[in-house]
Order: structure tokens, then sequence, then C-alpha cells
């Protein structure tokens, strides 16, 4: 059996098990497409295996019809290897050198943080805004980047903004392009209504920057320790803007 009849089998399988979830839960196909936002066409096709099957929209039938995931890999032949890429299936965490964009007008915590960064590891890229208005079109590629690339994490002083902080960080969200990548707070102060702001408008943490620049060196190195190696990050599964899924 080649690699595409194999493939075709492997979603075949899945397939009916999703149209006899379906039919089980009683719902037709103009149903299940409208609250899985594809088109009905689509449906059928993942049913009948004529489509491979995001592991994200499998997920989405898993909950549908409140059944476990599992369920749908039960007696199913075991995929090719040159479909494992295609499943979404990641093994492992890649090797990779962080990409970093920082949000300080302050320059003398800019120099703190780059000579923090650069010394627990020269490959990883900082590219830094001190002017809050320049922040969106920075990262949407509207601006003049110096080939900076899309970036691995987002850090943010939050006295950039003033009050208003916690509506940059909302508006940094609500762009499509760039609402994945984790923002990380970095500032000298910390109170209980700063964190409770922070956290509502989509920050992924809240980090105190010590005065102490040896200490502050300690808490980068865990932070990019936990972000870089530890994390699966979102930029591990980036891919052309045109993922399967999408079609309704």
């Amino acid at each position: 059996m080649n690699d595409r009849s194999n493939s075709y089998g492997f979603y075949a399988q899945i397939g009916r098990k999703i149209r006899e979830r379906r039919k089980k839960a009683g719902f037709t196909l103009e149903q299940a497409s409208k609250i899985m936002r594809v088109t009905y066409q689509q449906i059928q096709k993942y049913e009948n295996g004529q489509s491979r099957i995001p592991v994200e929209k499998l997920y989405e039938f898993s909950v549908l019809f409140n059944t476990p995931i599992q369920f749908f890999f039960e007696g199913a032949q075991k995929a090719p290897d040159s479909d494992t890429e295609e499943l979404g299936i990641i093994h492992k965490c890649p090797d990779k050198h962080l990409n970093i964009f920082v949000i300080d007008d302050n320059p003398a915590d800019e120099f703190l943080m780059r000579k923090a960064v650069g010394e627990l590891d020269d490959k990883i890229k900082i590219f830094c805004v001190q002017n809050e208005s320049n922040v969106i079109n920075y990262l949407k590629k509207q601006d003049t980047c110096s080939g900076f690339p899309d970036p691995d994490l987002i850090f943010m002083d939050i006295s950039i903004s003033k009050c208003k902080y916690h509506l940059l960080i909302s508006e940094i969200k609500k762009e499509k392009r760039i609402q994945e990548i984790p923002l990380i707070i970095l500032t000298h102060s910390v109170r209980t209504e700063d964190l409770s702001k922070v956290y509502k408008s989509g920050a992924a943490s809240f980090i105190r920057k010590s005065q102490d620049f040896v200490r502050f060196k300690n808490d980068m190195k865990a932070c990019l320790e936990y972000w870089g190696r530890i994390v699966m990050l979102p930029s591990v599964a980036w891919r052309d803007d045109s993922p399967e899924g999408n079609e309704a």
C-alpha cells in the first residue's frame, strides 16, 4: 500500500467515526457546518476521507459530539510518517533562537535588557520600540522593521503608556496576526490594580523588573528558559496564511 492510499484509509476511518457520532448526536451536515464554521461540503470531505482533518477541527468535533478525541483514532490504521506534519503532531519543541519584541520608552532599561539577554544568549534577536503609537504598525509590518522577523515573544513596560497600558495590550491582542504571541509585562512596580488589568487585557505574565542587574539577568534567564525551551510557542505552528479549515 503506497503512502497516498494509506493516508486515505487513515482519514476515511476517522471520517466514518465522525459521521457515526454526528448522526448519533442528531446533527445534519448543515447544522454541523454552522457550528464548525466550515461548509457542509467540507464536512462531507472529512467524513468521506477526501480531505485531511486538522487536529484543531478534530478536537472541535470531539467537543461538539461530547466524545473523547481518542475515540476517532480507535481502530484506525497508523498514519504514514509523511502525514505526521500534516496532522499537526509536534513530537518535540524545535531548537530555535528567540526573536524578542520590546516595548519600552526608557533607553536605560532597553540597554539593561539587551545586556542581560546578550550575556545569556547572544543569538537572541531584539527589536525595541520606544513610542507606543508605532507599536501596532511595527508588529503588523506596516512600518520598516529593518528586516526583523515575526517575534516569538513581546516584552512590554507598562510605563510606556502611563495609565492606559491595558488599552495598548488590548489593542495588540485584537490584531489577528499578532494576538497569539505571548505578551510579558516587565516593570519596576507591581500593584494589585495593575495585575488585574494586565491579565484581563490578555498578557501572559507579569514580572517585576529588579533594580539589581544580576538578579534581573537571573530572572530573565528563568523567563527565557521557560518560554524558549519548556513552552511550545505559537510560532512553532505558524504556517502561511491559508490554513485548511477556513473554507467557510
